[in-house]
């Protein structure tokens, strides 16, 4: 495996094992507020650790770079993350995990859209299958009430467009700034941005679960998974990977989302998630196929011009 889709997958999987833990958090915090208190430690610890690692200069960054770190933290640390947050509410974190790992077609869908990206048959059955996943979900429920399902599948989706977005315009950004600041900024405009909501939020929440030390435990494991490991790994691996290969590292968030649930919460997986995991798993190993193939493709052509003038 290379060193780039190593870092991605670790940063899906810290993302996958997340999940769960966000889902057990809700019961506790509103969603803003929880964001905003675990993007403000991540920030607390980022910040001054590329600062000393990087030896970032802050105020010499530009605009155009201040610009790309605030628009993909709305996507990523605002949009993202709400969506998901409210998304486990309605729904399972098994669930949750499945239909995050649409991500791959969509990617494939956007990346067709916007960046004019040709559309094989490989792609639209890859594709096909992510979208029958998601509407055997939909038809089957995720919770008895139809109408809390749909909720939270309507959310998730939600959050699966704003995660692709983001592997798109992160592709493009992410060899501007070494990987350290580019987490850091992600998450310091994070807490920007969700920090009015909190603080309306806040007014109406009991502060002495503040007082309990297990809450406290879940808000940092959440500041690292989600947000420190996870920007960290993905600005890592994205100049070494293609924003395709990105999505496509989705696949390892139903894996790790559902075996986090399963050891660690109790969870119980039903048929029909069983079903949908099995298909987008293929849907991602067909567009992995195609990725391959185009890999091979293109590390082919250098080789035979360089034979072509040699000879």
């Amino acid at each position: 495996m290379r060193r780039g889709t190593m870092f991605i997958v670790l940063a899906m999987a810290c993302i996958g094992a997340s999940i769960p833990l966000g889902d057990s958090m809700m019961e506790t915090f509103p969603v803003w507020v929880f964001t905003c208190i675990t993007l403000m430690i991540a920030t607390i610890i980022l910040v001054p650790f590329s600062t000393a690692y990087e030896k970032t200069k802050w105020t010499k960054l530009g605009w155009k770079n201040y610009y790309g770190m605030f628009m993909q933290a709305l996507l990523t640390a605002t949009l993202y993350t709400i969506f998901l947050l409210y998304g486990v509410i309605h729904a399972s974190a098994i669930s949750v995990g499945i239909i995050s790992s649409i991500t791959p077609a969509v990617v494939f869908i956007l990346s067709f859209l916007l960046l004019r990206e040709k559309l094989n048959l490989k792609k639209a059955i890859s594709i096909l299958l992510a979208i029958v996943a998601v509407l055997i979900m939909n038809v089957a429920g995720v919770h008895t009430n139809g109408e809390a399902s749909l909720l939270g599948i309507t959310f998730m989706l939600l959050a699966v467009l704003a995660l692709s977005l983001f592997f798109i315009y992160a592709k493009k950004f992410s060899v501007e700034l070494p990987p350290y600041t580019l987490a850091a900024g992600l998450v310091f405009f994070g807490t920007l941005q969700t920090l009015p909501m909190a603080l309306f939020e806040l007014s109406s929440l009991d502060l002495s679960v503040f007082y309990d030390g297990s809450v406290w435990l879940g808000i940092l494991l959440y500041s690292l998974l989600g947000w420190m490991f996870a920007y960290s790994l993905t600005f890592i691996a994205m100049p070494r990977i293609n924003a395709s290969t990105a999505g496509m590292a989705n696949a390892v968030i139903p894996v790790v989302a559902s075996v986090v649930a399963l050891v660690f919460y109790g969870a119980s997986i039903r048929f029909v998630d069983g079903m949908a995991l099995l298909l987008v798993i293929a849907s991602i190993i067909i567009a992995e196929f195609q990725e391959k193939n185009n890999e091979v493709t293109m590390d082919a052509i250098p080789s035979e011009k360089l034979e072509e003038k040699s000879i």
